[in-house]
C-alpha cells in the first residue's frame, strides 16, 4: 500500500481525440490550479480545434450533479500530438500539485497513452535539449534513442528521441502489468526505479517552460507538429531545424 492507492481507487481513465465540453473545461481549470493557465490559453485551446491530439486522461467526478461544467476534475493528463508521418509528438504526463510523487499514477496515464498510440502512430518521441543528459539518459532507459529530427528556439538547440510505442511499453514494463498493481506500486524496485527516474526526469525537463521560462527548458512539449515545418527533404544530420521564438504562433 502506497500513500496515493486509497485516492486512487477513485480515479477513472480515459483515451480521447475529441474531448467534450466538460473535459475542456476541466483541463482548463486543471492549468490554472497548477499555475501554468498558458498552457491551456496559448496551446492546448486552439489546437484542439485543429490539431490530431490524443489525450490520456485522469479524473475523478463529483458525487451530484454527476453531468454539466465542474462535474470532471482532471488528475493527471498525458497528450501526445500526432504529426506528418503518424509521429507522435509526447508531452510528459502532467500531474496535479498533489499527486507530485505519485507515480502509479502518471505511469497509469502512460500506459494507456501509449496502448492507444501503438494503433495510430509509428513511433513516439520527446524534443531534448542538445548535451542534456540527465534528460537523454532517462529516455535511454526508457527505450527511447536519438532520431534525426532536430529543431531550435532562440536559446537551445533540441534533439528528438524516439521509439516505438509498443519498445517503450515493454521497456518500462507497462505492457504486461495490470493497472490495479501500477496504482498501488506493486510491482518490482527494478520496475520502480526505471518509471521514478523517467517520469520525475521529464516533469522536471518540462518545468520551465510551464513556468513560462523558455530560456531554461530542458524538453519541449510535443504540441507542435514539427516535422510540417521542415524543409522539403527534412534536415540534414546536424543541421538546426526551424526556430521556435518565444512567440511561436500556433495556427497553421
Amino acid at each position: 500500500m502506497t500513500h496515493h492507492a486509497t485516492d486512487n481507487e477513485s480515479i477513472r481513465f480515459t483515451v480521447t481525440s475529441e474531448p467534450s465540453r466538460e473535459i475542456k473545461t476541466a483541463l482548463a481549470t486543471f492549468c490554472r490550479r497548477n499555475n501554468y493557465p498558458q498552457l491551456y490559453t496559448e496551446l492546448l485551446e486552439p489546437l484542439l480545434e485543429h490539431a490530431n491530439l490524443v489525450l490520456a486522461i485522469a479524473t475523478t467526478e463529483r458525487p451530484w450533479p454527476p453531468k454539466g461544467i465542474g462535474s470532471q476534475t482532471i488528475e493527471a493528463i498525458g497528450i501526445a500530438m500526432i504529426g506528418t508521418e503518424d509521429r507522435a509528438h509526447l508531452t510528459p504526463v502532467l500531474t496535479d500539485r498533489k499527486h507530485t510523487t505519485n507515480i502509479g499514477l502518471a505511469s497509469a496515464v502512460t500506459k494507456h497513452l501509449l496502448e492507444t498510440l501503438r494503433e495510430r502512430s509509428t513511433s513516439a518521441g520527446y524534443l531534448v535539449r542538445t548535451s542534456d543528459r540527465a534528460v537523454e539518459r532517462a529516455l535511454e532507459q526508457a527505450g527511447f534513442s536519438k532520431a534525426d529530427l532536430q529543431s531550435a528556439t532562440d536559446y537551445a538547440e533540441y534533439v528528438e528521441y524516439s521509439t516505438r510505442p509498443e519498445q517503450a511499453l515493454q521497456t518500462l514494463g507497462l505492457d504486461q502489468v495490470r493497472l490495479g498493481d501500477l496504482l498501488t506500486l506493486s510491482v518490482n524496485g527494478d520496475q520502480l526505479d526505471r518509471l521514478s527516474a523517467y517520469h520525475f526526469t521529464l516533469a522536471a525537463g518540462v518545468s520551465a517552460f510551464l513556468a513560462d521560462s523558455l530560456r531554461y527548458a530542458a524538453l519541449l512539449p510535443g504540441l507542435i507538429d514539427l516535422i510540417a515545418s521542415l524543409p522539403p527533404g527534412g534536415v540534414p544530420p546536424g543541421t538546426p531545424g526551424p526556430r521556435i521564438g518565444p512567440q511561436t504562433e500556433l495556427s497553421q
